[in-house]
């Protein structure tokens, strides 16, 4: 996964990429893209950005004895809803990142979004890209 993606910003640096089938997860020192490939062809892709300081929350799950794949979960405020030009209260959004233990550390992506999200300390490091 070493290739320049069109979305980057201009000093955004992509810090870990982790795969699973078609899909990517990037996590960059500004946002967490999601990059979902859709449909049998792979033509049609879907971008989802969410910036580190709209992330109020985070969790992940280890496997279990008999599982081969952890979770992490993402809460965001991302989406608004207004219906009739009022704003409606809703849960917030989670979003959702399975990994197979055999190729990621979950801790390392725990280890990330502590540092994006509560302690912004990680900058302009080199890029890194992990197979899952």
């Amino acid at each position: 996964f070493f290739f320049e993606l069109p979305l980057l910003l201009e000093d955004e640096k992509v810090l870990r990429a982790f795969q699973l089938g078609r899909d990517m997860i990037l996590y960059t020192n500004r946002r967490l893209t999601d990059v979902d490939t859709k449909g049998l062809s792979g033509k049609s892709v879907k971008y989802k950005s969410i910036p580190y300081k709209h992330i109020h929350g985070f969790e992940f799950e280890t496997a279990g004895h008999l599982d081969n794949d952890a979770e992490a979960y993402v809460y965001t405020t991302v989406s608004h809803i207004v219906s009739n030009d009022i704003p409606r209260a809703v849960d917030l959004p989670r979003m959702k990142q399975s990994v197979l233990i055999s190729h990621t550390d979950i801790y390392d992506i725990g280890h990330i979004l502590f540092e994006q999200v509560l302690f912004r300390t990680i900058s302009n490091q080199d890029t890194i890209g992990i197979k899952i």
